[in-house]
């Protein structure tokens, strides 16, 4: 490539400055890190870094991007994504040949995006982070969901009668899974659920119509198992696959004609978004969802769209707009008609919402407010949501940092950690990881000394292979 037609990556440039690293050792911490992980090991040079940041070389291959995200993640003590090292917005390769982030014309093109992603995940040594959150895309989606069509021509080549069988089929090992994500962290499901979608249900899709009644089930239900999918692959950290498949399940919940669902999917957007520093996005998601599903969502729905919708301004520091978006949520729940619900949404109950609210309050820095309403939905969850507990739990040992009360603080966070070594949940580990961080102010206290000491011995950091392990099957 000629000189004039290279872009200089700068924002690569300025996270190494930040993180004190010359091109020579920043070669050298990817060499160590690619040693130590999961994947296949690489072997920079100082040169190679040198052409990333001049543009000689526009983008390094998807194992290459990887590691480097990880070594500038560990180094800054932060999450960090493709898009913040400059090489967003785009596609590695290896990855599937066709994005379902282009959003599928046809219900053909989202069978065909979902068979290439299943696969891809399944095969032998292929590592999802090679997928890349387009944040972009977000927005596209919005826009469809606000004036697209809702018809859906469809005639399978090979069409094949299905019954209510086929359906139960997926909604039970939905549930199943979905059960085993509550309990155990996404990495525990994961695999299954990818097994899953590509032995039972690729193979029938192509064949369902949802012209028919049952076919609007069948594709209602495979909806919900990719949004599933999604949801694993988020809580293990591997945001790309994720945004990937709950773009898919969109697509499908659409194809279905269940607005609720497409809102519910909408939500879970929401909530990476905001996971990932979009918060913004995060608003215009979760107010998408309440818009489209209007008329078509129950109460305790609603209320899960308010909840998003304050979570993302509580990020942002907007304190009258989150209070008020926590009064709706509040109040539509006030509403909710368990019979009326769908399954999908019976985990949200009020110690769901007082979660919310103390993940809120945390955010605006109102400490008393965090503890009371942590406290509220600990004592009165369900013992099955043990990685629901756990982040409710570091919310509560945040708020009592807050306040000032150190040890309770460490105290709290000591049982996340003894449950965060037996999930398979990055997010528990990130949300110890930020409590570890505020604790820094505090370091000369015995407590905090101990605590760190353990934590550090029992997960390491947030992107250390010790923590890789606890999360990725």
């Amino acid at each position: 490539m000629n000189e004039q037609g290279r872009v200089p990556n700068t924002q690569l440039a300025a996270l190494m400055r930040e993180a004190q690293l010359s091109q020579k050792s920043l070669a050298h911490h990817m060499r160590m890190i690619s040693e130590r992980d999961n994947g296949k090991p690489i072997a920079p040079s100082h040169t190679n870094v040198a052409k990333w940041l001049s543009g000689e070389t526009r983008r390094p291959n998807a194992r290459t991007c990887q590691v480097l995200v990880k070594a500038l993640s560990g180094r800054l003590q932060r999450r960090l994504t493709l898009e913040d090292v400059g090489y967003g917005g785009g596609r590695p390769g290896n990855t599937p040949d066709e994005s379902p982030l282009d959003y599928p014309e046809t219900i053909e093109a989202t069978v065909t995006s979902l068979e290439r992603l299943a696969a891809y995940e399944l095969r032998d040594g292929a590592a999802t982070g090679g997928l890349v959150v387009v944040p972009e895309a977000w927005d596209g989606l919005l826009t469809r969901w606000t004036y697209g069509e809702d018809s859906e021509p469809h005639a399978p080549v090979e069409p094949r009668p299905i019954g209510e069988v086929d359906v139960e089929v997926v909604k039970d090992a939905t549930a199943y899974f979905a059960n085993a994500d509550y309990r155990y962290g996404g990495g525990r499901p994961r695999p299954m659920v990818g097994t899953f979608l590509k032995t039972e249900v690729l193979p029938l899709l192509p064949a369902v119509s949802p012209s028919t009644a049952i076919g609007r089930e069948y594709f209602r239900e495979v909806a919900a198992l990719t949004r599933l999918a999604g949801w694993t692959a988020y809580d293990i950290g591997e945001h790309g696959a994720a945004q990937h498949y709950l773009f898919l399940a969109f697509r499908l919940a659409r194809a279905a004609g269940d607005k609720a669902l497409c809102g519910r999917i909408l939500a879970g957007m929401s909530h990476q978004a905001n996971f990932l520093g979009h918060f913004e996005r995060a608003v215009h998601l979760a107010r998408g969802a309440a818009f489209g599903a209007r008329d078509h969502a129950t109460a305790t729905t609603n209320a899960l769209f308010y909840a998003m919708e304050a979570r993302a301004l509580a990020s942002m520091g907007k304190t009258a707009e989150t209070i008020a978006a926590l009064a709706a949520a509040e109040q539509w729940l006030g509403k909710s008609d368990p019979e009326k619900d769908p399954e999908w949404i019976t985990y949200f109950d009020n110690a769901e919402l007082h979660a919310e609210f103390a993940h809120c309050y945390r955010d605006l820095g109102q400490a008393d407010l965090a503890v009371h309403h942590a406290a509220e939905s600990i004592s009165s969850s369900k013992n099955l949501y043990v990685r629901s507990l756990s982040f409710c739990r570091t919310v509560l040992a945040t708020g009592h940092l807050q306040a000032n009360e150190i040890e309770e603080a460490v105290k709290v966070a000591q049982g996340v950690v003894d449950t965060a070594v037996q999930l398979k949940s990055f997010r528990v580990v990130s949300y110890l990881h930020d409590f570890r961080k505020r604790l820094r102010g505090h370091s000369s206290e015995s407590a905090v000394r101990d605590f760190t000491e353990q934590t550090e011995s029992l997960l390491g950091s947030v992107d250390s292979p010790l923590s890789r392990q606890l999360f990725i099957a």
